[in-house]
């Protein structure tokens, strides 16, 4: 399966799919820009995605998404290394699936930038899943 699986940045007909993608699963969709995004092809279909932004005093994994016929195949976890891979820094994600993270190395926090509790915020009157947010940290 690994021989079957890229991770690269989106062209522009993919960042349309992805954007569509990321409003079908509630995710963050604030300022979206394409440079910000990685995608996970499987047999060059694309099955999920990725990005991390960087804001003034964090950088976030964020909008992260693998399609549902795809998910539990270790693609996610494969994002994840993907998009850490290009980041020298601390990365924080706000999340509902905490123990999905802590496999892939990050922490619970509860004490963390602006930015990331703005996401928080965000998370917490716009998305409602009925699941707590958590906040994780990856230490670089």
């Amino acid at each position: 399966m690994k021989d079957d699986i890229i991770i690269r940045q989106p062209g522009d007909k993919e960042f349309e799919e992805v954007k569509k993608y990321i409003e079908d699963f509630w995710l963050d969709n604030e300022t979206m820009l394409k440079e910000q995004f990685r995608i996970i092809l499987f047999k060059n279909k694309l099955v999920g995605f990725g990005r991390i932004r960087k804001n003034k005093d964090a950088t976030e994994l964020c909008s992260l998404g693998i399609i549902k016929e795809m998910r539990l195949k270790g693609l996610g976890k494969a994002m994840v290394k993907g998009l850490l891979s290009e980041v020298k820094k601390d990365v924080f994600v706000v999340c509902v699936i905490p123990d999905f993270f802590r496999k892939a190395g990050f922490i619970e926090v509860t004490e963390y930038p602006i930015s990331i509790q703005k996401k928080v915020n965000l998370c917490t009157t716009h998305y409602h899943v009925g699941e707590p947010y958590k906040v994780l940290v990856y230490k670089s």
